[in-house]
């Protein structure tokens, strides 16, 4: 009987050092909206664990960033879950996800619903007195104009924290551009070569 009250009251005693690491605030907007445009939200989960939905557009090819403020009473993490339209004219090969904190944090659960992409992370790193993430996400099937790139990952950190993700695509050359580009350096290397000639 006393080694059951024993192991009840340590275990008690164990889950009071737990503490809920709830998200009590988040407040992200476009930065720019004439190069990405997002609506936001709702905020899910409870005790640690949430999840919170970015559905943007992408409408220029160009880094569209958007930020704010999380605050927290612990240490949670949060599920980021994207749709990024393709709205800007060209086809997308890959695409650059770049994440800012002011407290340090970590990447997990990275992933994307596109068939064929892989992904490829770099853990968060001290740069003057943030701390910056990234994760390039490259082709399996390329996004077309008018297509979605939906992807995902959880971050983790500690207390309330500054926030900034900068995207930005990266596109597949037009054959018009590629042939341009090939006449172009046929052209320096015979004008090299009758120079050298002379």
């Amino acid at each position: 009987m006393k080694i059951r009250m024993l192991a009840t009251m340590a275990a008690l005693l164990a889950g009071a050092g737990f503490s809920r690491a709830d998200i009590t605030g988040i407040d992200i907007w476009d930065y720019n909206s004439s190069v990405l445009a997002c609506s936001y939200g709702p905020l899910t989960g409870s005790s640690g664990n949430y999840q919170y939905g970015i559905d943007g557009t992408q409408l220029a090819w160009a880094v569209g960033s958007m930020g704010g403020t999380i605050s927290t009473d612990g240490d949670p993490t949060l599920q980021l879950g994207e749709l990024i339209n393709n709205d800007t004219g060209s086809t997308w090969n890959d695409y650059h996800v770049t994440i800012t904190m002011s407290q340090s944090f970590s990447f997990s659960n990275v992933g994307v619903t596109n068939g064929g992409w892989t992904d490829i992370v770099t853990a968060p790193t001290l740069v003057g007195s943030d701390w910056v993430g990234h994760i390039d996400y490259y082709a399996g099937n390329l996004v077309p104009n008018g297509g979605t790139l939906d992807f995902s990952l959880s971050i983790a950190f500690t207390g309330t924290t500054s926030f900034e993700e900068d995207l930005m695509p990266s596109t597949v050359p037009e054959p018009g551009t590629f042939a341009l580009m090939v006449c172009g350096l046929t052209g320096l290397l015979v004008m090299r070569r009758r120079s050298a000639l002379k």
